[in-house]
């Protein structure tokens, strides 16, 4: 078997005997890992700001899956192992459906990778017991290969100790994390107001604009309206901005690519714009920034 892919070598995978088995008590029940987090849609940026430190496998479940109590747990045994090398982040389908739809999840359990600001899909399934700590020693391998420092032994040792955030950053984050992202736009431009170089600031202000631009949107809908009327500027922004929420993106990029095209100045102004911000999100660092840079100076020029 291949993975399809090209992330985790999912040849040793099994799939899941199908049906049977007791139904979680709830998507988080058990003991917590010391490296797991709940995600919501409000502390997203958090969650992917610090994966370009740590990989996080994103576990998206609900207490209706079979087996899926038993699924977290030994996952949470296997993270606990490697002492911080890897984080846990835990997205309950039932509470937190935005999130669920944002990362296009079609079924439960859907296990997914996140690094470097990326998602990438793992797999669909229960994984057996025997194939987690396998499935774990990839992800750190994958890690090495993308340039981040992991632990030579994998397990027993904290992770590194971060240095204090600027107060005006711990601000925004506190912020997002009560939900109040127009505090946490203010924290952001009072930032660069003071540092304008502040590469942190610019990533969250973009980022934290994103999310109030989609924030209360629903996911199919706002794709069928793009679907209909594919002149309609403000239909195809929101589907580029719900595509890099979910982490689709290459497929952002493309759209706001394409309507360039033949465009007027005023719409060549917007999208401009919405790009310049996307890339932001995205950082200087993902090597599909500079090719869409690039192919975007080509069609405004």
């Amino acid at each position: 078997m291949t993975d399809p892919y090209g992330i985790i070598d999912l040849a040793a995978l099994k799939q899941p005997a199908g049906g049977g088995g007791a139904a979680g008590k709830a998507a988080g029940a058990g003991t917590p890992s010391a490296y797991e987090v709940a995600v919501t849609e409000q502390g997203l940026e958090q969650l992917i700001t610090d994966s370009q430190q740590v990989p996080t496998l994103l576990l998206v479940t609900s207490s209706r899956v079979p087996e899926g109590e038993q699924f977290l747990t030994s996952l949470r045994r296997s993270v606990d192992a490697r002492g911080g090398a890897i984080r846990l982040a835990l997205v309950d389908a039932d509470t937190q459906e935005r999130v669920a739809s944002a990362l296009r999840v079609e079924q439960l359990p859907t296990l997914l990778l996140l690094i470097m600001g990326q998602v990438q899909p793992i797999v669909q399934a229960v994984i057996p017991d025997a194939e987690i700590d396998n499935l774990l020693t990839q992800v750190l391998e994958v890690a090495r290969q993308q340039g981040m420092e992991i632990p030579a032994g994998e397990g027993g040792q904290e992770a590194p100790v971060e240095e204090p955030l600027p107060p005006l950053i711990a601000e925004a984050y506190a912020a997002i994390e009560q939900g109040d992202l127009d505090a946490a736009v203010a924290a952001y431009q009072k930032q660069l107001q003071e540092a304008p170089a502040d590469a942190e600031a610019k990533a969250g202000l973009a980022m934290v604009n994103l999310m109030r631009r989609t924030q209360g949107v629903e996911l199919a809908a706002a794709r069928e309206a793009s679907a209909q009327h594919p002149t309609d500027l403000g239909a195809q922004l929101l589907t580029a901005d719900l595509d890099m929420l979910g982490g689709h993106v290459e497929d952002a990029f493309a759209r706001l690519l394409d309507l360039l095209r033949g465009a007027d100045q005023e719409t060549k102004d917007i999208v401009r714009t919405r790009l310049l911000e996307l890339f932001e999100v995205a950082g200087a660092e993902d090597p599909r920034v500079m090719p869409a840079r690039k192919r975007m100076a080509n069609l405004l020029f």
